[in-house]
């Protein structure tokens, strides 16, 4: 049950927290389809949050009054469920993602800073002759 409770936290934090994280369009920064808001949009529902709060209420009353909490409720363990698969789909695709960037710029790196073997070379040029001065 508490596993269940640390992954609807951290959805719900995740979720909530996202539209701090958006910044302008004309910084993007290579990883920027691992942002937050892109990973959870879409993913947890009003109707989701609401479940969750409703039994966190009810199980803050129950502890305060000395009762053990009740279960949550089917709905909000299917719900979590689900949640649980695809943000671990998401988070798969995300750490695809940010893997293909970092190779990307690391190529780049790689190229800027290759040894002359591996760079352009330069067209031949005609040797130096000099003119003679008779």
């Amino acid at each position: 049950m508490m596993r269940f409770l640390y992954l609807a936290a951290i959805a719900l934090a995740l979720g909530s927290s996202a539209a701090a994280y958006a910044h302008d369009d004309r910084n993007r920064h290579p990883f920027s389809a691992v942002e937050p808001e892109r990973l959870m949009q879409g993913a947890i529902r009003e109707s989701d949050v609401t479940l969750l709060l409703d039994y966190l209420g009810a199980a803050m009353l129950a502890a305060a009054e000395g009762r053990e909490p009740a279960p949550p409720p089917e709905e909000l363990q299917r719900r979590a469920e689900e949640l649980g698969t695809e943000l671990r789909a998401r988070g798969t695709l995300a750490a695809l993602l940010a893997l293909s960037a970092l190779e990307r710029q690391a190529k780049a790196l790689i190229r800027q800073d290759a040894p002359p073997a591996y760079r352009k070379s330069l067209p031949p040029t005609v040797p130096y002759t000099p003119v003679s001065s008779r």
